[in-house]
């Protein structure tokens, strides 16, 4: 059995818990509130600009094949923070200076600290468990959803097929990266596989309405400016993945 399908088989219903979770049902449905879809964009918002330093300090621990891809990776995180303000430009969010909650700000630590830390093979199960659980969340809301919905570009974003040749290749690698393991990085791989998930399930839920800090009424941060990726946030921006047909190869995972 590939390391893929023995984590899926474990955790297979954590993964139902990310596919079922109330956040993606109802956007599809149309029945999500604004305000609630608004906080997921705050938050994601930070989330995809501490991406871009996670997927930084991977490059030196890199092998030389992944050096480019990487690169790509980089590149289409810049673009999902310009959809992000094109789309809260178009729907009068409020998107930059919100502080993060509470399940945002462990999630980036989480990321940043496997990337300082773990091996690359961990790293890598994190890319992977990560971006595939997006795909498969946005894949969802892509089967109801009205196509006239504001929301719309964030689906086609990430349940598109640009995104999921991507996914693929990344679980290709990571299968690769798994067979040369020990059983111990096995291990450690597989626990990796497990917390991103459940980070993913904690960030639905903090969007569909535990954005606080347990014990707290408040969580005392100041709103503060941050760096304005699109300097047009009216224009419509290109597709964050497209570029990395060049980088990567796949058909969308069954």
């Amino acid at each position: 059995m590939s390391f893929i399908s023995e984590q899926d088989q474990r955790f297979a219903l954590l993964w139902s818990r990310i596919r079922e979770h109330p956040f993606l049902l109802e956007t599809r449905d149309g029945t999500i509130p604004r305000e609630t879809f608004a906080t997921w964009m705050r938050q994601d918002y930070l989330f995809v600009e501490a991406a871009i330093p996670f997927i930084g300090a991977l490059l030196p621990k890199a092998p030389t094949r992944h050096w480019a891809p990487l690169a790509g990776v980089i590149s289409a995180l810049e673009k999902e923070l310009r959809l992000f303000e094109e789309r809260a430009a178009r729907v009068d969010v409020q998107l930059r200076g919100a502080p993060p909650a509470f399940a945002c700000h462990a999630y980036v630590q989480f990321l940043l600290t496997t990337a300082a830390y773990a091996s690359y093979p961990v790293a890598w199960t994190v890319l992977y468990a990560a971006e595939r659980a997006y795909h498969d969340s946005w894949k969802v809301v892509r089967e109801g959803i009205d196509p006239d919905s504001p929301w719309m570009p964030f689906v086609e974003n990430w349940s598109g097929p640009e995104f999921a040749g991507y996914v693929q290749w990344l679980g290709e690698e990571l299968e690769g990266l798994a067979a040369e393991a020990s059983p111990a990085e096995r291990a450690r791989m597989s626990d990796a596989y497990r917390l991103t998930i459940l980070y993913e399930i904690a960030f639905w839920e903090m969007a569909h309405g535990a954005e606080g800090w347990p014990g707290t009424d408040s969580d005392l941060a100041e709103a503060a400016a941050g760096p304005q990726w699109n300097p047009d946030p009216d224009a419509a921006t290109e597709g964050a993945w497209s570029h990395m047909a060049g980088h990567t190869e796949g058909e969308e995972p069954g």
